[in-house]
């Protein structure tokens, strides 16, 4: 899973259709880029919705139950060692002047990397990218009220397109990249965001890249697919959001959660399956979805790496990697890169 996050700076909002409330478009043709990029995701072959969908501000909160739920064990794992290694993390880092998280979530995992920082003698600034308005809410009270000697910076984005960040102070920007969220994407579109994130950053500044690792397929698949339902309803939620945005017809009921783990491509998908035939009106996207029963809609990819893959993923972007961090149980890897000038040739 992941923590996907259209600016916040800038200009005034544009009207949303409804709540609950995503990054908003800060322009016509963001909106209509928007548009166009969901109405040729399910026009392909399969069917996709982009899996930022999943995280406006209910699919946010569903997802932080998620993180507690005992099947789950990505967050707490990732969460465990950062809290053992976020001194080392920072000592290869500082000065540290400047944390920057992608899809920040809830920011109780960056805690520990910002007591790193203050015990390290910095005074950082953290800068919150995420997605959902109510996911920067909640990083702000928490960090407001466990951290309140740490300013925050609030940027409500979809970084998987333009990314715009506040300008740089002195010293090293850190970018934390966690949860497992480069495994969203396959290896060319992951390099090319990560090449993205670059472009915000002086050479030698430093990437913090969270990875899933390869592990028992039987713990994998009962992350995705929990006795409680959480993750199905998270799953279904994502059609609300684009009833919200496109203004389409889809009924969340209608459709069946189903995660299977590929073993031979080291992921979960997540789809929703259709129960029946139906017909969806997609709204501003102009056209009608037609989907047989058992017909499905994929929502998101969810890779496992080997260290080898993550530490080539981070040099092909643009960073030299400096150091590997790995759970004990070898189901969770931190990859720290420094930023270089250029793209290796």
């Amino acid at each position: 899973m992941a923590r996907r996050a259209a600016h916040r700076r800038e200009r005034r909002l544009l009207p949303q259709p409804v709540s609950p409330r995503t990054a908003a478009l800060v322009s016509l043709d963001a909106e209509a880029a928007a548009l166009r990029e969901l109405r040729e995701a399910l026009s392909r072959s399969p069917r996709e919705i982009p899996c930022k969908y999943l995280y406006d501000d209910r699919g946010s909160a569903l997802f932080e139950q998620i993180t507690r739920l005992p099947e789950y064990y990505p967050t707490r794992t990732e969460r465990a060692l950062l809290a053992e290694r976020s001194q080392a993390i920072v000592a290869a880092a500082c000065p540290v002047y400047d944390v920057v998280e992608l899809g920040s979530g809830a920011a109780e995992k960056t805690v520990g990397i910002l007591d790193a920082v203050l015990a390290d003698g910095g005074r950082p600034r953290y800068v919150a990218v995420d997605i959902s308005a109510h996911a920067l809410a909640r990083t702000r009270d928490i960090l407001a009220a466990a951290r309140p000697e740490v300013p925050v910076e609030p940027v409500l984005a979809d970084y998987t397109r333009e990314l715009r960040l506040p300008p740089k102070p002195r010293g090293r920007r850190l970018v934390l990249f966690l949860g497992g969220t480069i495994g969203n994407d396959e290896n060319a579109g992951a390099a090319r965001l990560l090449a993205r994130v670059r472009e915000h950053l002086d050479p030698g500044d430093v990437l913090l890249l969270g990875a899933n690792l390869v592990t028992d397929p039987a713990a994998i698949h009962a992350a995705y697919n929990d006795a409680q339902g959480v993750t199905a309803e998270f799953n279904r939620n994502v059609l609300r959001a684009v009833n919200s945005f496109a203004r389409s017809a889809f009924d969340p009921s209608a459709f069946d959660h189903y995660a299977p783990y590929d073993v031979e491509k080291r992921r979960i998908e997540m789809w929703l399956v259709a129960r029946s035939e139906m017909e969806i009106d997609l709204g501003r996207l102009g056209a009608t979805l037609r989907l047989s029963k058992g017909e499905g809609i994929r929502t998101e990819i969810s890779r496992r790496f080997t260290r080898d893959e993550v530490l080539r993923l981070i040099d092909a972007a643009g960073f030299t990697p400096e150091r590997w961090i790995e759970s004990p149980d070898g189901r969770f890897g931190l990859a720290l890169g420094l930023s270089r000038a250029s793209l290796r040739s």
